[in-house]
């Protein structure tokens, strides 16, 4: 598989920035092919930004879908992993924190570090921050960097910064309006369940009564990908359910999700997971029976 840019700060590792310990590790991900991740968890919350592309999380069962602007959380302790035991093709950024407590989190009152706790602990799976997160995020990301004397205090204010903005997404960003934005999570919903469903550009932008033109660039910007690559990978993303939690032969799998031949099945799978449908049903199958 092709290696993907990494880049982490590990607050135990450096040991250079005393001044924040509330922030444990910190970092982006360019997944430029599927790839296993399988069951882990953290100390801390941990919070995932999705900048580009699309992601799924499996937590407690449930299966949580992320797009470009989405941040996925956790709470310490709990046991996650991709969904499908696979991270898809995409650009994220992390972060984990410990948990508030009432004396000295981040310098602040006890009263508003409490805040902190309840208004986590409330915090949705999925929160839609916008793309403004990504700024907001690289501002840490340079106060870390930085040589500036007032280093601390800068890693300080940009990471109470994006909290604030998970925390309180609707009163920091401007979100398409809200009837297109029900249309294309219909949309969305439609193309993840019926994966056999081949839909023209303009077909999709007449459901959505927006002009075709309006509608590519209005989807790419909500979901972090062109029309037609997401309705690609999710098609190929049931194909990794199918392989791994039924029976059905490749042959059947490529007919079930409307593909010509399991040939071009098989291509489009390589291209997008790195393997082939056999060879990932083995890798699999194999995984799950050394856990």
């Amino acid at each position: 598989m092709e290696k993907s840019p990494r880049w982490t700060y590990d607050i135990n590792k450096e040991n250079r920035l005393l001044g924040v310990p509330e922030l444990l590790l910190f970092g982006f991900d360019e997944i430029r092919s599927a790839m296993p991740l399988s069951y882990h968890q953290h100390a801390g919350y941990e919070f995932v930004l999705v900048e580009r592309g699309k992601a799924s999380w499996e937590l407690d069962g449930h299966v949580y879908e992320t797009k470009a602007g989405d941040v996925f959380h956790t709470s310490p302790g709990e046991i996650h992993r991709g969904g499908f035991n696979v991270i898809e093709p995409s650009r994220f950024w992390w972060f984990i924190v410990t948990p508030p407590h009432s004396e000295g989190w981040l310098r602040l009152p006890q009263d508003e570090s409490e805040g902190f706790r309840v208004a986590l602990e409330a915090l949705p799976r999925v929160t839609h921050t916008g793309l403004q997160a990504v700024d907001d995020i690289r501002k840490l990301r340079n106060a870390l960097n930085s040589n500036s004397p007032l280093r601390t205090s800068a890693t300080r204010q940009a990471l109470l910064g994006l909290l604030l903005l998970i925390l309180q997404p609707n009163q920091q960003i401007v979100s398409l309006a809200d009837d297109l934005l029900h249309q294309l999570d219909a949309l969305i919903g439609r193309i993840t369940e019926e994966p056999q469903w081949r839909p023209a550009i303009e077909e999709m932008a007449d459901l959505v009564r927006i002009s075709p033109s309006h509608f590519f660039r209005t989807f790419q910007e909500y979901t972090g990908l062109p029309p037609m690559v997401f309705i690609e990978r999710a098609r190929i993303k049931k194909a990794c359910g199918l392989l791994v939690e039924g029976t059905d032969t490749v042959t059947e799998v490529a007919n079930e999700l409307g593909y010509a031949s399991s040939q071009h099945f098989a291509t489009v799978f390589k291209r997008i997971t790195g393997m082939t449908p056999i060879q990932w049903r083995k890798f699999q199958t194999d995984r799950n029976d050394s856990l």
